[in-house]
């Protein structure tokens, strides 16, 4: 299910991005920040604060998958690499946080030489702290392939940490286009000016 629940802007004008969510309570975020290790390029551990610390982050987008194995998590991530260079025009960095031990993240980052944070969140604490949906209950929480569900989120990092918008899937290939995540991007950096 594809949604956007307007966060109290004038955003009505520009047309809908239905893959995010902008409404925040309800969101299920308990907290933004957070330090994971970091499989790829940057600093490891990757501590999300100082992402936004950075002048050259003006927003962070963080990608939440669902699974090593996972099909569409992997064309995400390349294709994402592929288009980095889009999101660093906007002053964007990428984090994905992937739900394995770090050996597992490295092989990701050997595989797909990726130019961005790649975390690994094998405890899954970030994961539940964003609100990363799962299905099947106990079994669905257990193994990641079944139940977890991939997540983006866009962050304002403009003036510290601020949840701009969320899409959480229903389905394993339920998340929204690249196009989609960086006109959700381009419509925070506007909504200031």
């Amino acid at each position: 299910m594809l949604r956007l629940i307007k966060g109290g802007s004038d955003e009505a004008d520009a047309g809908p991005i239905p893959e995010f969510d902008r409404e925040r309570r309800g969101l299920g975020v308990s907290a933004l920040d957070f330090e994971l290790p970091n499989a790829g390029a940057g600093p490891d551990p990757v501590v999300l604060s100082d992402l936004a610390a950075d002048p050259d982050n003006d927003a962070i987008v963080v990608f939440f998958h669902r699974d090593y194995r996972c099909r569409n998590c992997r064309e995400q991530v390349e294709e994402v690499a592929d288009r980095y260079g889009e999101f660093r025009d906007r002053d964007a960095a990428v984090v994905s946080v992937l739900p394995e031990p770090k050996a597992k993240a490295e092989k990701w980052q050997k595989k797909f030489h990726l130019p961005f944070a790649l975390a690994a969140d094998e405890e899954k604490s970030v994961a539940d702290q964003y609100g990363q949906p799962t299905r099947f209950g106990a079994l669905g929480k257990r193994l990641d392939i079944v139940g977890r569900m991939p997540e983006t989120a866009i962050l304002d990092a403009r003036d510290g940490l601020e949840l701009f918008a969320v899409h959480r899937g229903d389905k394993p290939a339920d998340r929204p286009s690249t196009d989609d995540v960086l006109a959700m991007v381009d419509r925070m950096l506007e909504a200031d000016e």
